[in-house]
Formats: structure tokens, C-alpha cells, sequence
């Protein structure tokens, strides 16, 4: 895992006393903590629960792009009772994760540039690429769906 420093505009690998901090953190819910960058000495801000790390999040499908035709909101992992995977935008939700992936894998095959905003991993299902590695017209894209026959 690489962090980003918002002084020095680098990426960085966290030391093991880091990502100690990171996981302790990530299993309190904390969403502020402060962190010092290894290049420029600079300490920044960081939301530990919006670090790509999922070894250290147990809310694996946060950040991914619905799958749902004509959408392309943001899926969140939502704690409650049951627990389960949700669509702002939509409104759509998952209360198993294979079920999400099934339908990223669905819509992946159907448009090409679906696939763009998801890595596959073998241990944690799907990922989400990073927002600057999406296609620019992303948003574009899905909402012509709209135009396609079922």
C-alpha cells in the first residue's frame, strides 16, 4: 500500500509503526489522524477509512462503482444488523457480496468500459481503480445506457 502526501505530492510506503497506526485506526472507525510523509518529514490529514487497503478494511466493495445499468454511483458498505453494500444513487443494495460481484462481472461483459473502474483480485473480489485511472467520460458512458435495448 502507498499513501499520498498532500505537502510534498509524492507517494509513499508507510512504515510497519504506519500501517499499525492505519489498522488501529481503520478498527476504531476513525476518519481523521495525522501521519507523517517518509520523503518530505511533512506531517498531512488522512481519512485512514479511505486508504485502498483491504487487508486492513473488513468493508471490502467500499469505493466501487454501481453496477447497476445507468448508474454510476459509489457503493458503501453500510453497518447495521445485517450489513450490507449500497447505492446512494440508486438506491440499490446488496446483502451479499457475491451477489455484487456477480453483477459487477454481469455488466462487465456487457459494456467494455465498465470494465475500466474495477481490478479483479483473487482474494478480495473486485477492487475499485482509482478515480484519476477511470475512463474521463465515465459518467457519459452510463448514462447513454439509457439508450440501449435490454
Amino acid at each position: 500500500m502507498k499513501l499520498f502526501c498532500d505537502k510534498c505530492k509524492c507517494e509513499f510506503v508507510p512504515s510497519p509503526d504506519q500501517m499499525e497506526h492505519l489498522k488501529n485506526s481503520q478498527s476504531k472507525g476513525m476518519k481523521f489522524i495525522m501521519i507523517a510523509c517518509s520523503l518530505c518529514g511533512r506531517s498531512f490529514p488522512m481519512n485512514p477509512m479511505s486508504t485502498k487497503s483491504p487487508d486492513a478494511n473488513k468493508k471490502i466493495g467500499d469505493g466501487l462503482r454501481c453496477p447497476c445499468k445507468t448508474c454510476s454511483g459509489i457503493i458503501s458498505y453500510v453497518e447495521d444488523a445485517t450489513g450490507f453494500w449500497g447505492c446512494g444513487e440508486c438506491g440499490t443494495v446488496w446483502f451479499d457480496k457475491n451477489d455484487l460481484f456477480r453483477e459487477i462481472e454481469n455488466i462487465s461483459r456487457r459494456y467494455s468500459y465498465r470494465r475500466k473502474v474495477y481490478v479483479k483480485d483473487k482474494n478480495f473480489g473486485f477492487l475499485p481503480v482509482d478515480l484519476e485511472k477511470e475512463p474521463k467520460n465515465y459518467e457519459n458512458l452510463v448514462e447513454s445506457e439509457w439508450n440501449d435495448k435490454p
